[in-house]
């Protein structure tokens, strides 16, 4: 199984998007984000959408959840 990115929107730097499972389409509630190489994190909301405040304007983000495989 994998995850895919819908909506992904970059905004200074402000990300914001949705997890979803790239098979179903259904929202991936408690995935959790993080900005490589850092501790900044969070974790996607009911509907799968998150926003995360990044350091870098070219940081790289890392998705994660139980049973899939990362991304």
């Amino acid at each position: 199984m994998g995850i895919l990115f819908l909506g992904l929107n970059l905004s200074a730097q402000k990300i914001t998007g949705n997890v979803k499972d790239a098979d179903t389409g259904e929202p991936l509630i408690g995935a959790t984000i993080m900005e490589m190489n850092t501790n900044n994190g969070v974790v996607s909301d009911l509907d799968g959408n998150f926003t995360i405040r990044v350091k870098s304007p070219d940081a790289k983000l890392k998705i994660t959840y139980v049973g899939y495989a990362d991304v």
